[in-house]
């Protein structure tokens, strides 16, 4: 018979091994978190790809986003499955049934943490879009099985020696460039916070007069982010809010939580932010506590301006969608 003390063992050994905070689940979350099941999401988009978009973005949850900029079709961290590392039980199923994708033309991650790379998502993705190009940072591969993708391994440019830019390759027409990332590399815990693997990056995603950057998880640098928003007209940034214990805090867990990411949108000069990581996984609290605090930034800038360094009204900046949303820019046409 296994002893309470070895289930209690089996528990902190299943957080250990599990990277992108996971340790953060507070005990009061914790069988809510494992046991549960997730909810059935009804309002799925039946037909993503549109016709005649400059640029659209589907929120499939957590931090996966489809994007669509005219003819090219693009995930970012995929992540469909319903429970995450074998412990975390998504708040609902993923917003996106991938019958409904007519092509793919590439996938992106950003690094191998379990709530980024989904081993049993890429592998169902490998079975409908098989010529599709896999593109991850250098020492993510270490993780990846043997896919007929197309693998593209990228240098990072994590650090300011690199002018925070690591390399750029043209991929079916499309300019896909690495750039800074505060974060770890690695799958696990031990990995990732004791080894300090590298293997982390964002993107900068150029297709024709469209320009997208995707943080995937990052800390806040006060010189990085200016640096990129120098070099790169940024239409649309996807920047993580969560997870936080105070979100109104610069620094959380590794990540830049909802008051860091306006920080990074302002250095970055974008048009427009599409905040994610948040909502799908309960971590000390409630899933959409960084978007409630979010809200509450805006609205305390829309009134006095206080929380944004060059005094702008983030109020019609920050697109904000439920899971399985779609948003079209009309902006952009």
């Amino acid at each position: 018979m296994i002893t309470k003390f070895k289930i209690v063992l089996l528990i902190f050994f299943a957080f250990s091994i599990s990277g992108c905070g996971l340790v953060m689940i507070g005990f009061k979350n914790l069988g809510k978190t494992i046991f549960n099941s997730p909810e059935e999401l009804k309002s799925k988009v039946t037909e993503p790809i549109k016709k005649d978009v400059k640029l659209s973005a589907l929120w499939i949850g957590h931090s996966s986003v489809l994007l669509q900029i005219y003819d090219k079709v693009i995930l970012v961290d995929p992540v469909f499955n319903n429970v995450i590392s074998g412990v975390m039980t998504r708040r609902q199923t993923s917003a996106l049934d991938i019958n409904t994708l007519p092509k793919l033309d590439m996938i992106l991650v950003s690094h191998a943490h379990m709530d980024h790379l989904s081993i049993s998502t890429l592998s169902d993705l490998e079975e409908q879009f098989s010529g599709a190009s896999l593109i991850f940072p250098e020492g993510t591969e270490e993780f990846l099985p043997n896919y007929d993708f197309d693998f593209v391994k990228m240098k990072t440019g994590n650090s300011s020696k690199k002018n925070y830019i690591g390399e750029t390759k043209i991929i079916d027409s499309v300019s896909i460039t690495t750039v800074y990332a505060l974060h770890f590399g690695g799958r696990f815990g031990l990995d990732s916070y004791l080894w300090n693997m590298p293997g982390c990056t964002g993107y900068i995603i150029k297709y024709k007069d469209v320009t997208v950057f995707y943080a995937g998880d990052t800390a806040y640098d006060e010189f990085a982010y200016k640096e990129i928003g120098k070099k790169f007209d940024i239409d649309l940034a996807i920047l993580p809010i969560g997870p936080c214990k105070d979100c109104e805090e610069v620094f959380n867990y590794n990540h830049i939580a909802s008051y860091g990411a306006l920080l990074v949108f302002d250095d970055l000069k974008a048009k427009l932010m599409l905040p994610v990581h948040y909502g799908a996984l309960e971590y000390r609290n409630d899933p959409d506590y960084p978007l409630t605090v979010l809200q509450e930034l805006i609205e305390k800038n829309y009134e006095d301006g206080s929380h944004s360094s060059g005094g702008k009204i983030y109020k019609d900046k920050i697109i904000i969608l439920d899971e399985g949303e779609q948003h079209v820019f009309e902006f952009l046409k």
